[in-house]
C-alpha cells in the first residue's frame, strides 16, 4: 500500500524554545530555533516513512516559502507532488517555554480553488494501491462543502483527519476513517459528552469509523468493534504532532495485515514516543517498537 499524505494547507514550522513561559506584553529572547516542513500530513509522512511505508507528501505551494518548503522537506528524506498557487506559504509559529504545552501562532494560507486541487491529483505519480490521509485545516477558497465533494472524487480509500464545518462535512463525504481528538469530536457530536460514546453516534449514523485520540488517555477505535488502550507515562517534552504520530502508526499496522486492536497499541506507542522525542514526528520505528513492546 502505498500512502499520499494530501496537506491542503501546508507550512513552514519555526519551533521557537524561550527561557520562560510566554507572558503577553513582555521580552522573550529565544534559545533555540528549528525550522522544518510542516503541516499535519507532513507528520504523518514522516512517521509513516521511518515505519518503512512508501509516502508522498502532497499539498500546494506559494512563493519564496514553497520553495523553501521543498528544501525542509527533502532534507527529511521525504517525497513530494505539489501544486504551484498564487501567494505564499504560511509559517507557524510554536513558542516552546517552562511549560510542556506550546503557544502556537498559525498564519492563514494562499487561496486554493477547486480547479487548484483537481490539478493536484491529476498530476500525482503513477503508484499502485494507494490510499489518501487528508489532514489538516482548509486553506483560503475552499468551503466545508466544495472539500467533501473533493474528497470524494479522490482515486482510493480516504482518511481524514480535520475539525470545525470541514470535519462535520467530510464525514458526510463517508471517508474510510476519521481521525479527530476529543474536542474535534465533540464539536461534531456537542450533544454527548462521554467522548466514546459521540464516536459510537458518528459510526451508528454514518458508517464511519473513528480514531479518537484522547490525549494522555490514549486513543480509542470505534468502529464494528470497540477498543481503547491507555497512554503510557513519559516525560512530555513536545507533544506536536503525536495525534499525526498515532494516525500514521494505526495506518501502517492496518496495512500491513493487524488487527484493530494491535494497530491502535502501535499508534498510541508512537504517539507517546513522539511527545517524549520532542514532538514534529520525529520518531524512529526501533523507538516506536521499544515502547510497543515495553
Amino acid at each position: 500500500m502505498q500512502f499520499v499524505a494530501l496537506t491542503p494547507n501546508l507550512a513552514i514550522d519555526r519551533t521557537l524554545r524561550v527561557e520562560r513561559p510566554v507572558d503577553a506584553g513582555t521580552l522573550h529572547r529565544i534559545t533555540a530555533v528549528h525550522e522544518a516542513a510542516g503541516g499535519k500530513g507532513v507528520n504523518v509522512a514522516r512517521v509513516l516513512s521511518a515505519l518503512g511505508s512508501p509516502v508522498t507528501v502532497a499539498g500546494f505551494l506559494g512563493g519564496f516559502n514553497g520553495q523553501k518548503f521543498r528544501h525542509l522537506l527533502a532534507a527529511d528524506g521525504l517525497t513530494g507532488a505539489f501544486h504551484e498557487v498564487v501567494g505564499e506559504t504560511r509559517e507557524c509559529q510554536i513558542v516552546l517555554g517552562d511549560d510542556p504545552h506550546p503557544t502556537e501562532f498559525n498564519e492563514p494560507g494562499p487561496i486554493v480553488t477547486k480547479a487548484d486541487w483537481r490539478l493536484l491529483v491529476a498530476g500525482l505519480p503513477p503508484m499502485g494501491a494507494r490510499q489518501f490521509v487528508v489532514a489538516g485545516s482548509l486553506p483560503t477558497g475552499l468551503s466545508p462543502g466544495e472539500y467533501a465533494d473533493l474528497l470524494a472524487e479522490l482515486p482510493g480509500p480516504v482518511v481524514v483527519d480535520t475539525s470545525g464545518a470541514a470535519l462535520a462535512a467530510a464525514v458526510r463525504a463517508k471517508p474510510a476513517l476519521i481521525a479527530p481528538n476529543r474536542a474535534e469530536l465533540q464539536a461534531l457530536v456537542p450533544h454527548t459528552g462521554d467522548p466514546l460514546a459521540a464516536a459510537r453516534a458518528v459510526y451508528e449514523e454514518h458508517g464511519v469509523p473513528v480514531l479518537l485520540t484522547l490525549g494522555a488517555a490514549g486513543a480509542a477505535y470505534v468502529g464494528e468493534s470497540v477498543h481503547q488502550v491507555p497512554a503510557p507515562r513519559v516525560e512530555t517534552v513536545n507533544p506536536v504532532g503525536s495525534g499525526d504520530a498515532l494516525l500514521a502508526a494505526f495506518l501502517y499496522a492496518r496495512a500491513t495485515g493487524w488487527e484493530a486492536p494491535a494497530a491502535l497499541r502501535l499508534g498510541v506507542a508512537a504517539g507517546a514516543e513522539n511527545a517524549a522525542a520532542g514532538g514534529g514526528a520525529r520518531v524512529t520505528r526501533a523507538a516506536i517498537f521499544a515502547r510497543y513492546q515495553a
